[in-house]
């Protein structure tokens, strides 16, 4: 373990009691300072749990407490720093902050070490209160006003959710370090917006001395600077009807703006659209950790078409969603009802869309030989759903065309694919899914994580 680099005074920052339960637990307590103050003769009765060290399991609990004593917050010295939550566990075995080589640490000098080596979004030094790091006290909001939960727990083995006694708030790891790089992100744009709204106001202020022009702060383009530089300059948002009146304003006069303002009115659509896709992936997030059925899916696909074209790498547009290729028109009744029937918006040709559930197994549980797995029922079925939709489709392409009078479709070479499913975190198991789905030449199989990372990297790619 890593030497202290910064002393501690027991006198003045209290200190440590490790107390062994078992060769492979141990409690820690702190103990205050004299110049605390206590009511009791002896501080040592004082002594307050801090840490539960689990060898075995590999967990560390943290409660975190106020241990920072001072005269204007003595009545809340040794009480828990937060409203509801009273402890946070972290249960990831594969940190090295929690390799205990066997055994605990059983000294002051180990808890401390060990204490260092914590991810940066948590306080290190007891002397200030464990816990997370002040610029990461949004997460434990947000959990006190989502719930009345006690216990966070930061899993690499949990899915992001309330237990059912609503008692304990697990956090999935992954979640737990995309709250970490949001809130750097956040901060680090409250930092330019602040350093931007600054030196405006410092050159404002000399420029008008000097009888020289002023200058508006640069919001950029991302939502959180814009939003963090109106504050820094005091201005208050628009309410909705100010919104509307601006809407209607734009909408009115918009042929008159292309013609006198045209840069600007193309970075207003740009600004427009960037918005339009952070919202829309937000809300893809959100469906993500449902259990949506099938028709949700498709009805949000159904809003938002553009999102299919991230599946494809050529320009598609939609036919019809809930088409008939097995029956006598697209929109009319069939034995064969496809989710999407899009095309080539150039050369015309057809591809079917067939769409699952996030949650739908691509593979099964049980090896078929030692690190080697076969697709699922949901998975082989799909595919072989969309084949026989493709088959119906060839066969009766001329007489849906005819019946429904659309003629500017083709099936020279139907494209077919499934969205289905997530990409599988066990290495075995992603080896396998990407065998089975590189020798699937005629159905094209795409995740729905998969479809969330291209939105995600054509927003990174505008935004820039």
């Amino acid at each position: 373990m890593p030497r202290i680099q910064v002393p501690h005074d027991p006198k003045r920052d209290g200190f440590l009691r490790v107390k062994k339960i078992r060769p492979n637990i141990a409690k820690v307590y702190f103990v205050p300072p004299e110049h605390a103050r206590l009511d009791s003769g002896e501080v040592g009765e004082h002594r307050t749990k801090l840490l539960l060290i689990n060898g075995k399991e590999r967990s560390l609990t943290i409660y975190p407490i106020r241990t920072l004593y001072t005269l204007s917050l003595h009545d809340r010295f040794l009480k828990s720093k937060y409203s509801k939550v009273k402890c946070i566990t972290l249960e990831c075995p594969d940190s090295s902050y929690l390799d205990f080589d066997q055994t605990v640490p059983e000294t002051s000098e180990e808890v401390r070490a060990m204490l260092q080596d914590l991810p940066s979004t948590f306080t290190k030094d007891y002397a200030y209160g464990l816990g997370l790091a002040r610029p990461y006290y949004s997460i434990i909001d947000a959990v006190q006003s989502l719930s009345d939960c006690t216990e966070i727990v930061i899993s690499s083995k949990r899915q992001t959710g309330i237990t059912s006694r609503g008692r304990v708030f697990n956090i999935a790891e992954e979640d737990f370090e995309e709250l970490r790089l949001e809130l750097n992100k956040v901060a680090q744009h409250t930092r330019n917006a602040a350093y931007s709204v600054k030196k405006v106001a410092a050159y404002n202020i000399l420029a008008k001395r000097l009888g020289l022009p002023t200058k508006t702060a640069k919001t950029g383009r991302h939502p959180y600077r814009k939003l963090l530089t109106a504050a820094a300059e005091g201005k208050e948002p628009l309410s909705e009807d100010d919104q509307n009146a601006v809407l209607r304003v734009v909408s009115d006069h918009a042929k008159d703006i292309a013609e006198k303002h045209p840069d600007k009115l193309a970075k207003l659509q740009s600004d427009i659209e960037l918005v339009t896709l952070e919202n829309l992936i937000k809300r893809y997030k959100e469906m993500l950790c449902q259990k949506l059925d099938e028709s949700h899916w498709q009805a949000f696909f159904n809003q938002n078409p553009f999102i299919l074209n991230q599946a494809f790498g050529y320009p598609a547009i939609k036919v019809q969603d809930q088409a008939s290729v097995g029956g006598r028109k697209f929109s009319g009744s069939g034995g064969k009802i496809t989710d999407f029937l899009v095309k080539n918006s150039l050369t015309n040709n057809a591809a079917i869309i067939e769409i699952k559930t996030p949650q739908a197994k691509l593979l099964n549980g049980t090896p078929y030989r030692e690190g080697v797995y076969t697709p699922s029922v949901a998975l082989s079925g799909s595919i072989n759903q969309v084949l026989d939709q493709k088959y119906q489709f060839e066969g009766q392409i001329a007489q849906i065309k005819n019946n429904s009078r659309i003629y500017d479709i083709e099936s020279y070479s139907v494209h077919c694919c499934l969205i289905i499913g997530r990409v599988p975190s066990d290495e075995d198991q992603l080896k396998s899914f990407e065998f089975f789905r590189g020798n699937s030449k005629d159905v094209e199989i795409v995740t729905f994580d998969e479809l969330l990372k291209r939105l995600e990297q054509l927003y990174d790619f505008l935004r820039e």
